[in-house]
């Protein structure tokens, strides 16, 4: 009687035959892995793509913030600065904060050359031609430079100090240019030089504005510390929303009177001339800039004249409001 080999024979041959699941288990682990690099190296692609974006090959484009700042010393005010630049044609464009009511305008010219961009912007006031001019230098995400605040005949050096940063949002007014924002009680510390008739010298104390009706003019009150002896004086400012001129008139116990008419053309400051004065033979006038910095604080930066000569830095001082 034979064996039964068949059985055997069966299952060995059965045995012989390639695993499909087994390899259908590879097949999937090495189309996974082809995807996964495949993935990887999209991904670098894009990280390539975005980095190249972030680092402009143009060293002075980009969206640059930081602050514009008084050159008149080291304890100059600060504002808030915009400054874009972009591509235009062959050229370039963009467009500055801080030069009239609305959020931003336009750059009038800008000249690039290597790192080196001098750019100008000019708009139009009741008091003259208003510009901005700036000569800076890109150094990596920086930019830096000095430049010009001219309003009229009238010309302030200034400082820039700005940092390339990704703009999420659009230039906006610091507080809105209305009587309201004087009105209410702040506290001041004046740092500055004895200069009669302009100044007092250092001094501290409050100022109190109350709106007068539904006027947009509003009277104030000084109680004031002065080398330790008190003193007061009157005040008055008014504002009108058209033209966005500013006059503030102060009364003395001295008898000297400054009547001063401000531009706050720009949201960010205003910028005041003050009437000549007359005393011992001669005229002297003061200017200041008033920056503002929130619906809370003010900086005031102050600089005179004699007999026409050229202006001198004389002090500056802090406001900070107490009560509305």
């Amino acid at each position: 009687m034979q064996p039964r080999r068949h059985e055997s024979t069966k299952k060995k041959a059965l045995s012989l035959q390639p695993r499909k699941h087994d390899n259908t288990k590879q097949i999937h682990l090495r189309d996974w892995k082809m995807r996964c690099c495949a993935f990887a190296v999209l991904l670098a692609a894009l990280s390539a793509s975005t980095a190249a974006q972030q680092q402009p090959d143009d060293p002075v484009l980009g969206n640059w913030r930081g602050t514009l700042k008084s050159a008149a010393g080291a304890q100059g005010s600060e504002s808030p600065f915009v400054l874009s630049i972009v591509r235009k044609g062959d050229g370039y464009g963009g467009s500055m904060s801080g030069l009239s009511g609305t959020s931003e305008i336009p750059l009038k010219s800008v000249v690039v050359a290597g790192t080196r961009v001098t750019v100008e912007s000019v708009a139009d006031s009741k008091l003259g031609q208003v510009s901005v001019t700036g000569e800076l230098t890109a150094e990596g995400n920086a930019l830096k430079g000095t430049g010009t605040l001219a309003i009229g005949a009238q010309r302030f050096g200034m400082v820039f100090d700005l940092t390339r940063r990704a703009r999420t949002d659009v230039v906006q007014p610091t507080v809105e240019q209305r009587i309201d924002y004087f009105t209410g009680r702040w506290t001041f510390e004046y740092v500055g030089g004895e200069f009669p008739p302009l100044s007092l010298g250092s001094r501290s104390g409050s100022v109190t504005f109350t709106r007068m009706g539904s006027s947009n003019f509003a009277a104030g009150r000084v109680d004031g510390d002065l080398a330790g002896k008190k003193y007061q004086e009157t005040l008055s400012v008014g504002f009108d929303p058209v033209t966005h001129t500013v006059v503030y008139t102060e009364r003395r116990q001295d008898g000297i009177e400054l009547v001063s008419l401000g531009n706050w053309q720009s949201p960010l400051a205003i910028t005041f001339h003050t009437a000549p004065v007359q005393a011992g033979g001669r005229t002297y006038q003061l200017r200041r800039v008033i920056s503002v910095l929130s619906d809370t604080s003010f900086d005031i930066t102050e600089e005179f004249s004699v007999a026409g000569g050229a202006f001198r830095r004389l002090g500056n001082a802090r406001y900070t409001r107490r009560e509305k």
